[in-house]
């Protein structure tokens, strides 16, 4: 009877209204996407198969992203707001110069092989062949290696000019970094065979940053610019 009473006086849970519905519905379809571009690739992530993973029907997911190509860019985007995320934490109260600039290598560093990171390499490699995929996730890339750039500039503005070419070097080459070595921990490459490489990594971009000026390039231009 205490029981039943106790029951009966719980206050009833507020029901969720359908933008919270929605959000919470995306949440999971964009989690399982993740989950099943870093299992089995960008070709046997269908949107089927991303339906069923997230416990909803094929309409619910259509409903809420109607092509995989707008599923895909959702994916990118919240890859690219994280890693936002993650440099601002990193870079709280280091200071300008080299340090912060270690600080914010090390951020992107941090994502190497996880599963957002293999998951944002399997659709910028499908955009290749895919138009419709290329044109939504174009807008998302560029102007996170835009953000990317100005950062960059602001953070090294005491160590190196910002028309100083070696900007888009160190930048273009930590992409490079992250990217592959995230293959590598997916091909089951030691942990401490990567931070090996890492270290190593880290000790060139302070030599070359700290260098009066920017090495001459062998060329007076570049191939096919």
């Amino acid at each position: 009877m205490e029981a039943r009473e106790r029951t009966q006086q719980s206050p009833r849970q507020p029901r969720r209204t359908q933008v919270e519905r929605s959000a919470q519905t995306r949440t999971k379809i964009l989690s399982s996407c993740v989950e099943l571009l870093y299992k089995v690739g960008y070709a046997g992530a269908s949107t089927t198969r991303i339906a069923k993973a997230a416990g909803v029907s094929l309409g619910a997911l259509q409903h809420q992203y109607p092509t995989k190509a707008g599923l895909m860019a959702a994916v990118v985007r919240r890859f690219a707001t994280n890693r936002f995320l993650a440099y601002r934490r990193a870079l709280r109260g280091v200071p300008e110069g080299l340090p912060r600039f270690l600080a914010l290598s090390r951020a992107s560093w941090s994502l190497i092989g996880s599963k957002e990171l293999v998951a944002a390499m399997e659709i910028e490699l499908a955009m290749r062949e895919d138009k419709e995929l290329a044109d939504a996730i174009g807008d998302t890339l560029s102007r996170h290696s835009a953000f990317v750039r100005r950062l960059l500039g602001r953070i090294l503005e005491s160590v190196i000019e910002p028309s100083d070419p070696r900007l888009e070097t160190v930048r273009l080459l930590n992409n490079a970094i992250m990217f592959g070595l995230s293959l590598e921990t997916v091909r089951a490459v030691p942990k401490a065979q990567i931070d090996a490489a890492l270290a190593t990594w880290e000790r060139a971009m302070i030599a070359l940053l700290s260098e009066r000026e920017a090495p001459q390039s062998g060329s007076s231009s570049t191939p096919g610019a």
